[in-house]
C-alpha cells in the first residue's frame, strides 16, 4: 500500500502523518488522542501541555497492554479448546 500525507489537529497543533493507514483511521486516532488529552487535561487543569501529553500517553499505553493481556489470554484459552475438543 502507498505512504500518503494526512494532517490532524492535535491540541490545535497541526501534525502531518506518513502513513499506509487509511485516512479515516488516521482522523479517528487523532479524535480519540484529543478526547484524552481533553478528560486528562480537566483532572489536572495546571498541567504543562508536555506533561500532559506524557500522561496522555502512559494511559494509551497501560490501556494497550491491558487489553493485549487479555487477548492474549484468550488466545490461550481457545487454543487450550481447540486442542481439548478438536473439529
Amino acid at each position: 500500500m502507498e505512504k500518503k500525507s494526512v494532517t490532524v489537529s492535535i491540541k490545535g497543533q497541526e501534525y502531518t502523518i506518513r502513513t499506509d493507514s487509511d485516512e479515516d483511521h488516521v482522523r479517528t486516532v487523532a479524535g480519540v488522542v484529543n478526547e484524552r488529552l481533553d478528560f486528562l487535561g480537566r483532572k489536572s487543569q495546571t498541567i504543562s501541555t508536555v506533561n500532559l501529553m506524557v500522561l496522555t500517553l502512559m494511559n494509551v499505553t497501560s490501556d494497550y497492554l491491558q487489553l493485549k493481556l487479555e487477548l492474549d489470554s484468550m488466545l490461550d484459552r481457545l487454543e487450550e479448546l481447540n486442542r481439548r475438543f478438536p473439529v
